[in-house]
């Protein structure tokens, strides 16, 4: 992990959580791990409370991730979605795509 990209802790098999920065500067170099926490089609729970910011390469992330697990035959489930998250959901009509 480089320095400054976000921490993904695996709970258990089907939980995970993320913490730290996922902005602009994280998002290109933290899109593949979401391997980190997919369970070979078992859908996942991921805690986002832990994000210090978000914005829209944060939405970016987790609609790849949501739609990289989805063809994997499992769901991506967010949990403590901080509220500027929902809010740029909101407004891009994302709130279905992630469940939010």
């Amino acid at each position: 992990m480089a320095m400054g990209e976000p921490r993904i802790e695996r709970i258990d098999a089907r939980r995970a959580r993320i913490a730290g920065r996922l902005g602009f500067h994280e998002a290109a170099a933290v899109a593949a791990r979401w391997r980190e926490f997919a369970t070979g089609g078992d859908d996942v729970e991921l805690d986002i409370s832990g994000l210090q910011q978000v914005d829209s390469a944060t939405l970016a992330v987790l609609l790849d991730w949501t739609a990289r697990l989805r063809r994997a035959g499992a769901r991506l489930h967010l949990a403590g979605a901080p509220a500027g998250l929902v809010a740029l959901a909101h407004l891009s009509d994302t709130e279905a795509l992630l469940g939010l």
